[in-house]
This record gives structure tokens, sequence and C-alpha cells, in this order.
């Protein structure tokens, strides 16, 4: 398993993985050597890609407007389409479904990608984007809500 695979899937930040790898050398090359797949299944994890049944009773309200009850959707959709209501209730949920990591790395993701194309468009309206995304008020605003989980 890569370090960033690590930090995914077990929640742990990249810090303490480099710690790990300097100070715990036996523990950290246990997991290198954990293959990603095989651990993703023995502790039940998802990642962005994964489809899963979805429950929108967990949280506040349902922005799958299709159905009010479960339904397959891809775990990159869920956690994108629950930050962009800015929630904190409904964060805090992600957060402890699908763990802090995760969280930050679709919004990191969303972001990044939102930066690299120059402006957000709103009914047929672009709103042009400068700086960088780290920097953006929203953008930081969550990551407090998510650090705060």
């Amino acid at each position: 398993m890569t370090q960033q695979q690590m930090s995914k899937l077990l929640d742990i930040s990249d810090r303490t993985l480099r710690d790990w790898k300097k100070s715990r050398q036996r523990l950290y090359e246990l997991l290198e050597s954990i293959d990603y797949r095989e651990a993703k299944r023995k502790i039940n994890a998802v990642d962005t890609n994964d489809v899963i049944d979805f429950d929108p009773t967990d949280y506040s309200h349902n922005l799958f407007w299709q159905t009010n009850q479960k339904s397959k959707q891809k775990v990159y959709s869920i956690i994108s389409k629950y930050l962009s209501s800015m929630d904190p209730n409904d964060i805090k949920i992600l957060c402890k479904q699908f763990g802090k990591n995760l969280v930050k790395s679709v919004l990191r993701d969303k972001y990044k990608k939102m930066y690299a194309k120059g402006f957000i468009s709103t009914n047929g309206m672009d709103i042009p984007l400068s700086g960088t995304f780290e920097k953006n008020e929203m953008y930081r605003r969550l990551i407090g809500i998510i650090n705060d989980c």
C-alpha cells in the first residue's frame, strides 16, 4: 500500500505516517506490504470510486432528489454534494461515515479542478477565480469544519 492509500484508508495524517516511517519502521513496512484492495475489503472501507447504498435519512435533507429511498450512489458524489451544502452537521456525518482524509481529498480535488478551470459557471455567468484554492474563504471554512470532526 502506498502512503497516500494508507492515509485515505486508515484515516491517518500524512504527517503521522512520515513519522512512523522514521520512528516506527516495522509498523510502516507492515502497512506498506499489505495489498490495498485486500485491506479495504477486510475493514469494509470505501474509496471515492465505489458505489454504495445511500440512505438520505442519515442527512438533514436529501440532495439526491431522484428518490427519497435508499439508492446506489458513488461515494465521490455523496461527499461532493454534501460539502456543497456547507451544513456542518452533514459534514460531520460524512467524516464519521467516510473518514476525514477521504472527505478532505474530495474537497481538495473539487477546488483544484475549479481553480484549474479558472472560473465558476453559474446560470450562464462566469465568475473568475484568482489566487490559490487554499486561500479561498469557503475552502478554508470547510476545512475548518472537517478538522473539527
